[in-house]
């Protein structure tokens, strides 16, 4: 038996699974005792899953992954002053917005400082007019691409939170947030924990009209409990409906 969490964002649902704590004869499937190393990386593990979620359940494919770049010569010192031109820019694109009758955007970002001195701003954002982005980032590049993924951003998530890493490593400190959300974006609500009796750990189900995201897979051991831990997303096809249910039939489409 297991303890199941379904967690349902935009067109994903991520499934996580552990052992439920109890009586246990010999040994757990921990070592010795958990590092602090280990602990780190569960972090960046939920940071990961906590932004993917989000981020699942905000955009579209079609919306747009944004990089705003810094000419040489304009380089911030740091993320203070990054910060300030982001707000800055996002200010002035919001103003202009208003003109042309448009509510406020909605933004995910994260910053980026290499070691050899790049300075980016990595962002999702809302399909729009490609001009206004343009007509407000006034210091350096713009680098945009359309989301394509079928609602499941976990590669991007992954990658946002190795910037947000980066950046600290390259400036000695920690930050208190890994990535910055804008006002007015939705939280996936995280599901309740239920009791599989007829499901062992890892044993992946696959509702009709989902596909396993191959690469989301994993298995591990808790650094809490130290018993063992699955989790994995699923997509929703493209274009898959479940079909009403016919009177004195089954429902169609599973």
């Amino acid at each position: 038996m297991v303890v199941e969490k379904r967690t349902r964002a935009g067109r994903t649902i991520t499934v996580q699974q552990y052992r439920k704590p109890g009586r246990h004869k010999g040994k757990r499937e921990k070592g010795e005792g958990v590092t602090t190393q280990a602990q780190k990386a569960g972090n960046m593990r939920r940071a990961v899953l906590q932004l993917t979620w989000l981020m699942n359940t905000n955009f579209h494919d079609g919306d747009f992954l944004v990089t705003l770049d810094y000419k040489k010569e304009a380089r911030p010192q740091d993320r203070d002053r990054m910060n300030k031109d982001f707000t800055n820019f996002w200010d002035r694109l919001n103003r202009r917005r208003k003109k042309l009758g448009l509510p406020p955007a909605i933004y995910i970002r994260v910053m980026e400082i290499g070691k050899k001195g790049a300075r980016h701003h990595h962002m999702m954002l809302p399909q729009m007019d490609v001009g206004l982005i343009q007509e407000c980032w006034t210091a350096g590049g713009i680098d945009i691409k359309p989301l394509y993924t079928d609602g499941n951003y976990r590669g991007v998530a992954e990658y946002f939170v190795k910037y947000a890493k980066k950046t600290m490593e390259t400036e000695g400190r920690e930050m208190k947030k890994l990535w910055y959300p804008s006002k007015g974006l939705k939280r996936a609500k995280e599901g309740e924990p239920k009791n599989i009796k007829s499901r062992e750990l890892g044993q992946i189900k696959i509702p009709k009209g989902y596909y396993l995201d191959q690469e989301s897979v994993r298995h591990g051991i808790s650094e809490f409990d130290g018993y063992g831990t699955c989790s994995y997303i699923l997509v929703k096809m493209p274009g898959w409906k479940r079909t009403a249910k016919k009177k004195g039939g089954k429902r169609g489409g599973g």
